[in-house]
């Protein structure tokens, strides 16, 4: 198992990763115009004056500026899934929201770093997601070089497809953060993000829309039950995971007619390929 002193933070790696992992995600079920690339320079919206209440690192900032995100839907405040139930945070509108007094850099806080969880984050750890408050929260450290996933189902953690990093945090961290820490799952950052591309590759996470993505590890209810398991069936019906046979148009066209045939109140907002 990798130990901290074996990982060290890259702000260029981090952009790979995250540029790879929206890029994956676009050969799954997004379409590649919604991933958003900085310019020359990064995100001219992100400034450290802007989101300076947010109490952050100037290399978190730094960070934001130079990562590509999600478009938003217009016309709508439900922004696209990456992550089952999970909305990844758009620092670019964010920010901009911040300078036109459309938002505030308290809302922010609350929105990605969860109530929970808001006095313990210190300032060079930064959230990747943002939504209401079940948004699942995944904390990115600038400075381990870690990434964490607060509330990591226990099979994902006692049988992970990449090394979690074996350094207790009781012994690094400080006492009010060892907490959510040791409660996390924790890897490389390059790795987090290969652990999330597993999952949807071996369809314990299911895209049922370009906003909705399920995972087989919540019990379903009686309004989706069996739903999983068929959509299972359908992405590897149309060759997933293997890319070369993967035949995405067909396959979110089946997903939406499935659902509109036996599952209609998760089908009002089906996926729309140009």
């Amino acid at each position: 198992m990798p130990e901290l002193e074996d990982i060290t933070y890259s702000r260029d790696e981090c952009v790979a990763a995250v540029r790879d992992y929206y890029d994956f995600l676009s050969k799954m079920y997004h379409d590649e115009s919604d991933v958003l690339i900085p310019p020359d320079g990064g995100w001219p919206t992100i400034t450290q004056d802007n989101l300076r209440g947010l109490g952050k690192t100037d290399e978190v900032i730094s960070l934001l500026r130079s990562l590509p995100y999600i478009r938003a839907p217009e016309h709508t405040v439900l922004k696209l899934q990456s992550a089952p139930l999970c909305q990844f945070a758009d620092w670019r509108q964010d920010s901009h929201n911040v300078s036109i007094g459309a938002s505030n850099c308290e809302v922010l806080k609350h929105c990605s770093e969860s109530a929970w969880l808001l006095e313990d984050i210190p300032p060079h750890v930064v959230s990747l997601t943002s939504g209401n408050y079940d948004n699942p929260v995944l904390l990115l450290d600038t400075e381990l070089g870690v990434a964490y996933w607060p509330g990591c189902p226990a099979k994902v953690k006692c049988d992970p497809p990449r090394e979690l990093v074996s350094d207790d945090p009781y012994d690094y961290a400080a006492e009010n953060e060892a907490e959510w820490r040791a409660d996390s799952a924790a890897w490389a950052i390059p790795d987090f993000f290969e652990v999330f591309k597993d999952q949807f590759r071996k369809l314990n996470f299911v895209p049922i829309s370009p906003r909705l993505v399920m995972d087989d590890y919540t019990p379903a209810t009686g309004d989706d039950d069996g739903m999983v398991p068929m959509m299972q069936d359908i992405y590897r019906e149309h060759g997933w995971p293997d890319l070369q046979r993967y035949r995405k148009r067909e396959c979110l066209e089946a997903v939406r007619a499935a659902l509109k045939e036996r599952y209609p109140d998760f089908s009002s907002d089906p996926m729309e390929e140009d």
